[in-house]
């Protein structure tokens, strides 16, 4: 069959139409962030505040790099939009727009102005935080316990991306994530650094809930000259040199348990035991986790009864109690020459219906004050329920699966002669392709 110049032509003119689309199908996904298997970020222990948090850049043209403290608790991400950030892809989130009414706001923002609200210009420019009918809502800050005004709005954020739990690989640019611009004032209490909370909470809203449903933390117990902890989005493995393998195979699985009106986590001690001894408990006890509250705290009925239980096995292991007391602990002990943490009497919490065990060595339960020359019982009496304290989780990996609600643990790493605090590698091959671009 012949075929016609007109022909021809109408068929070259498809075949270049099908080369431009797929060019630029081909332009669209290369340029479209994949979503790795799982995320990374470092953790840092601020010595002052005994607080945790994590860097993380954030917005576009203009990327700031915020201090994220870390939280279990909050229902959303909050940092303070006035020092710096102005970011070309933030989005403010308008009061009458579904995903505020789905957040309980306050009412309809308008720009006020008080001196820390810097919006000059607010009106020509979409700038953080100065928008008008915006959704307001009141961000709570954990720590000096007081709410502050703020706004939510949307902007990308950038992770490091491990191909195998072990190093860090490439960047990943997020989907644009829900959080709150607040002021300078938000902060009280934090670190002198910290710019922001980072919510790891179980609200829909949380950067787990809006990333992956799977994180975990695994928290340093030393300072940043030693090395980094971790937070991992998007779960495991996890590699924890120099433990040889993924540290998911020490974990003890138990389920949480749901509480509608509170976005924390919280789960049910069966019992307590140190060094094998029972306390006597009326019944179980509801438990909740927090990387705010420094050291765990116990109601005053089941403290007393710890304490004493304690310092009955401590002078068993001919542990002397000092003289000096370190707020804000009550029970103190000398710290002998070449004593060991080990030698310490093992707390152990049954957790859950199925009885697994969280174990706390002496890593765990007792602080060291060098400049006194003793170590203290880190344990407080306090509230209404029993808090596990960031000291507590140092140097233990912990995943919490939003999916199934279970909170999984391994006990303290170093029964495994391995910590939360290292210097990771950079993958080999995000290196080699870092270079040849």
């Amino acid at each position: 069959m012949a075929f016609s110049k007109s022909m021809l032509n109408n068929k070259m003119d498809r075949v270049h139409l099908l080369l431009l689309l797929l060019l630029f199908v081909s332009a669209a996904v290369a340029t479209r962030p994949n979503k790795p298997h799982a995320l990374i970020q470092t953790v840092i222990k601020d010595p002052i505040t005994n607080l945790y948090f994590t860097s993380i850049d954030i917005g576009t043209n203009i990327t700031v790099s915020v201090s994220f403290v870390i939280d279990l608790s909050q229902p959303y991400t909050w940092l303070d939009c006035f020092s710096g950030y102005s970011s070309s892809s933030y989005t403010p989130i308008d009061f009458d727009s579904p995903k505020c009414n789905l957040h309980s706001p306050t009412s309809p923002f308008n720009v006020p102005t008080p001196d820390w609200w810097v919006c000059s210009g607010a009106g020509e420019k979409v700038k953080p935080g100065c928008s008008d009918h915006s959704c307001g809502i009141n961000p709570y800050n954990p720590v000096d316990n007081t709410s502050r005004a703020g706004t939510l709005s949307e902007d990308v954020m950038f992770f490091y991306s491990t191909p195998d739990g072990l190093s860090f690989g490439s960047r990943f640019q997020s989907p644009p994530v829900t959080l709150a611009c607040v002021g300078r004032r938000s902060f009280e209490g934090f670190p002198s650094e910290a710019q922001g909370l980072l919510s790891l909470s179980r609200n829909a809203l949380s950067l787990p809930s809006q990333l992956s449903s799977k994180f975990a933390l695994c928290l340093p117990s030393k300072t940043e000259d030693s090395g980094f902890g971790d937070l991992f989005i998007g779960g495991g493995p996890y590699f924890l040199p120099p433990y040889h393998d993924d540290a998911s195979r020490l974990f003890t699985t138990v389920s949480l348990i749901t509480d509608k009106a509170s976005d924390e986590y919280f789960f049910e001690v069966k019992s307590i035991e140190i060094d094998g001894k029972a306390l006597r408990l009326e019944s179980s006890i509801v438990s909740k986790l927090s990387t705010v509250t420094p050291f765990t705290v116990l109601h005053r009925s089941i403290y007393e009864r710890f304490v004493k239980e304690f310092r009955g096995k401590a002078n068993a292991k001919n542990m002397v109690e000092a003289e000096t007391v370190v707020s804000p602990f009550e029970v103190c002990y000398r710290v002998k020459k070449g004593f060991k943490m080990e030698d310490v009497p093992v707390i152990d919490l049954t957790v859950g219906s199925s009885g697994g065990r969280w174990r706390i060595y002496g890593w765990n339960s007792m602080v060291v004050v060098k400049e006194k020359g003793v170590m203290c019982l880190a344990f407080v009496e306090g509230g209404e329920m029993m808090v596990i304290g960031g000291y507590q989780m140092e140097d233990n990996l912990v995943e919490i699966d939003l999916q199934s609600s279970k909170l999984s643990f391994t006990s303290s790493l170093r029964r495994h002669n391995t910590s939360c605090s290292r210097f990771r590698p950079v993958a080999t091959d995000w290196c080699r392709k870092d270079t040849n671009s």
